[in-house]
């Protein structure tokens, strides 16, 4: 990232990190210890820090928007511990998951105290404020439940469509960088037009993001993605390459990606999935749909009616990186 918005990383580390030591004091410990266990992990907290710079986009100081930033981060990580839980998940951002370290009935109820946590710390702003944010993010957690059961959904169908897989990861990860940067501008007073084209590039970027998560999964550097290439093909998960090429293929080049699905989870089957999408130019297809969710972008960053445009720049550069990234 930019140095600048790394000092919005590093100011929001610092105000959460007084939120975690403020835990220490709660009891049952057995409630909280786990809450600040998954709090104080190596995150990059991109959702937090494009709600303040949102915030002062719109002629506010940015610190007016780190409660907002802390409720963000708090709903987001409610939904990932609950998402652990769904997926058996053991491993969350480099640490054991909570339900795999301690339990799951723990889990879900530290998960619990997080998503009432992020709402009260919404509830300490002015009246007018704080009906705003609580409508914004209620109603983007209802489409995260509705993106989840979604994603779920696909797992139990032979055939989705890329505009149903679009959808589902719009519902699923967009919706919560768009309301991320919405509460920063409604904490800045900024007008219904410009909340409302702000939201839309933060959809933009995670859909983006999402291919683009697809994409280095398959056709990534292990080195670079921080991760083993090729889970998503060894698991059959329905990702936008493949709902992509099961949609454009040919009869028979589609009974040839069924039977490679019933593949062996072994190296080959990777190999076999690399060359299928190469063949349907599947590779190419995901890197141009995510640069034409990035060109939406820059047409609507280019609309905004903003106070500093210094802070404006900085959006744009960040959303081109989370986009054009190779880990």
């Amino acid at each position: 990232m930019i140095k600048e918005i790394l000092s919005y990383q590093k100011n929001f580390h610092f105000y959460l990190h007084k939120y975690i030591q403020s835990l220490k004091n709660k009891h049952p410990q057995e409630l909280y210890l786990p809450i600040q266990y998954i709090l104080d992990s190596d995150a990059k907290h991109i959702r937090p820090i494009l709600c303040l710079m949102a915030c002062e986009m719109y002629g506010q100081k940015y610190t007016h928007a780190l409660p907002a930033a802390l409720s963000i981060e708090l709903f987001h990580t409610f939904s990932l511990i609950h998402d652990d839980i769904l997926d058996n998940s053991p491993v969350r951002r480099g640490k054991k998951t909570i339900h795999s370290k301690w339990n799951t009935n723990i889990a879900i109820l530290s998960g619990d105290v997080l998503l009432v946590e992020s709402y009260k710390i919404l509830s300490e702003y002015p009246p007018d404020k704080t009906h705003a944010l609580l409508t914004t993010i209620t109603s983007a957690s209802v489409e995260i439940c509705e993106g989840q059961q979604e994603d779920m959904n696909f797992e139990k169908k032979n055939k989705v469509s890329s505009e149903q897989y679009i959808e589902m990861i719009r519902k699923k990860t967009s919706v919560l960088i768009g309301t991320s940067l919405r509460m920063g501008t409604i904490v800045a007073s900024a007008p219904l037009s410009e909340q409302k084209k702000i939201y839309q590039i933060g959809e933009n970027i995670g859909i983006a993001f999402q291919i683009m998560d697809d994409y280095l999964d398959t056709f990534g550097n292990t080195r670079n993605f921080g991760k083993k290439i090729g889970n998503d093909i060894l698991t059959n998960k329905k990702t936008f390459l493949l709902t992509k090429a099961m949609e454009i293929a040919d009869k028979k080049e589609l009974a040839y990606i069924q039977k490679a699905l019933k593949m062996p989870p072994t190296k080959q089957k990777i190999k076999t999935f690399q060359n299928i999408y190469q063949s349907l130019n599947i590779d190419k297809i995901a890197l141009s749909t995510a640069e034409k969710y990035h060109q939406k972008n820059i047409r609507l960053i280019k609309k905004l009616n903003v106070n500093n445009t210094s802070t404006l720049q900085k959006l744009a550069v960040l959303s081109e990186q989370l986009i054009h990234r190779t880990k």
